[in-house]
């Protein structure tokens, strides 16, 4: 899959699928985005931390769009 930066809830997240299970998450960047809500602690190393996808509702999933601001469609992924 080719991983993509994205916009959500105004922090700039890797959208791309959880080594371990494959499932779509959105990767932290930096550090300080691990407070963010349905972050969850996903390795060994510090700084893998992520949101699965599966996690959001419906309405929060639409919040998520690429750095230009566009829609993205979820089943191309």
């Amino acid at each position: 899959m080719k991983e993509i930066d994205v916009i959500y809830k105004g922090e700039v997240l890797k959208l791309t699928r959880f080594w371990g299970n494959n499932k779509l998450c959105l990767w932290i960047k930096n550090s300080n985005q691990i407070t963010m809500p349905k972050m969850e602690f996903v390795g060994g190393y510090p700084n893998e931390y992520c949101i699965f996808l599966e996690n959001l509702s419906v309405e929060e999933l639409k919040e998520i769009k690429t750095v230009d601001g566009k829609v993205l469609n979820f089943e191309e992924f």
